[in-house]
């Protein structure tokens, strides 16, 4: 293998790299991390690993990855391509292909790894394994097999636009700014929909044409790689769908699942929640649901009891409540986390509605009772805001503390407390009625330095000290007369 040159966030090679077809792999934060538990938790014993997440996010990359960095440490790595019987064997500088047999042995050494794309198959042996794998993979029966011995997950989230943009610089030059700006505000952050299916998507268009793409070429060339999307959106038009995007179970899963909804993990990459792809997913599939659909998806909240069905609730329950807020007509309970004080919201009927993609989009709206939904990628504390002083959080949860980083950072971007830094700001915590006579004040966090964790903060920050936590009850279990 050539000695590869890294600058930064990118990797560059002389060659095609095999699997990404690039002679550039650029280099995630989360690669570093997920890299560096790898071998922590390897050394620890442990030998199994999965790497998951949504569709084409680049869990093939990060088994390139992998490899490149083993290989600089001298050890033996077995890699294993997609849809492939082949391996491929990296030793003393040498490479070598062959079958399972041809290699059982040194697969079967401890210090070996063996790194297995996308194979929902994967060989049982003692050297240490490291299989990337699809939600749709993980579903297959054949699956269940390495999924019996309990293999340490990781989950790898989507891409930012600013790794994109960067990405698309050292990688996909080809692919103009403007297109993976646009893609990315409908698909997502998944490189496989905004970067290369966009230079395939402009080789079938133009062809090697050097010049300009002209705004009827970009049109087509963006409707192109953004069809398979389209095409999830056009079949979902119902919760049952919506609900089936959730399971593990392969009769039940349904395959456009990744293109509509995310998953994206927590700063440990052990955990994660759903996210739709991006708010316009979201806007275009609640255009599609008609009136009867949203009693259904109430009624599916109710009664959601099994283990995926529980993992989606949270994530259905903030659907209908932003519903409920864009339609307005509501009178909700609520009662302040501190003292006795309760009252009543209202929200009138077909309120005026905003949408913010960024902190400063917010100074675009200085009027009152309009419902602002934010881009969920950089509005981490808030889900909804009804001007000019109310924040909302959305939770299924009796536990649900505040990142004071987050919240701070939106305060101070509020028309209302830019105007008067004394102002009250009310942040509401809308819960289902179950857990609202038992949700109870939160506390404010912040990102400890040492331990990687949140914790308590130990001083607050002067921007939040007008704020009054509040609870607003939303009606879900029927009321018994």
């Amino acid at each position: 293998m050539q000695q590869d040159q890294q600058k930064n966030n990118v990797i560059e090679h002389n060659e095609e790299l095999a699997v990404i077809e690039k002679k550039v792999l650029y280099v995630r934060k989360s690669y570093k991390y997920l890299y560096d538990q790898l071998k922590i938790k390897s050394g620890y014993g442990l030998n199994r690993f999965l790497i998951t997440g949504t569709s084409g996010i680049g869990k093939s990359c990060f088994l390139v990855y992998v490899l490149m960095q083993l290989l600089c440490e001298d050890v033996v790595v077995i890699f294993q391509p997609l849809n492939s019987q082949d391996f491929y064997c990296f030793k003393d500088q040498t490479i070598t292909c062959g079958t399972y047999n041809d290699f059982e042995f040194l697969l079967n050494l401890t210090t070996t790894w063996y790194l297995a794309d996308g194979i929902t198959s994967p060989q049982l042996v003692y050297g240490t394994t490291v299989v990337s794998l699809s939600p749709n993979g993980i579903a297959k029966t054949e699956f269940q097999e390495f999924d019996k011995h309990h293999p340490i997950e990781y989950y790898m989230g989507p891409w930012t636009l600013e790794e994109l943009l960067s990405c698309r610089e050292h990688a996909f030059p080809l692919v103009p700014k403007e297109i993976v700006t646009n893609l990315f505000h409908k698909a997502g952050g998944v490189p496989r929909y905004v970067l290369r299916n966009v230079e395939a998507s402009i080789k079938d268009v133009v062809g090697n044409k050097e010049e300009t793409l002209d705004a009827e070429e970009k049109e087509k060339i963006e409707e192109k790689a953004y069809s398979r999307i389209e095409l999830a959106i056009s079949k979902t038009d119902n919760f049952d769908k919506i609900i089936k995007c959730f399971t593990e179970d392969e009769k039940s899963r349904v395959e456009i699942s990744n293109r509509i909804i995310h998953r994206w993990p927590d700063v440990t990459h052990r955990n994660y929640h759903y996210k739709w792809a991006s708010p316009y997913v979201f806007e275009r599939i609640q255009e599609k649901l008609e009136e009867t659909a949203w009693v259904d998806c109430l009624n599916k909240i109710r009664h959601m009891r099994s283990p995926y069905e529980a993992s989606a609730k949270g994530f259905l329950f903030e659907c209908y409540v932003i519903h409920l807020f864009r339609t307005g007509n509501q009178k909700f309970e609520i009662r302040k986390l501190i003292g006795e004080e309760k009252s009543q919201f209202f929200i009138h009927h077909n309120p005026e509605a905003g949408f913010v993609r960024n902190l400063s989009d917010l100074l675009k709206y200085s009027g009152e009772n309009i419902v602002i939904v934010p881009d969920k990628q950089n509005f981490g504390a808030v889900d909804l805001f009804v001007t000019p002083n109310y924040i909302f959080q959305v939770t299924v949860s009796e536990y649900h503390p505040i990142k004071q980083v987050e919240l701070t950072k939106v305060i101070t971007n509020m028309p209302v407390y830019i105007s008067d830094q004394n102002a009250k700001i009310q942040l509401y915590f809308v819960v289902p009625d179950d857990i609202y006579d038992k949700f109870k004040h939160q506390s404010y966090t912040t990102r400890d330095k040492d331990s990687n964790e949140d914790r308590p903060v130990l001083r607050m920050n002067p921007a939040i000290k007008n704020v009054e936590q509040w609870a607003l009850k939303v009606q879900i279990n029927l009321i018994l007369e």
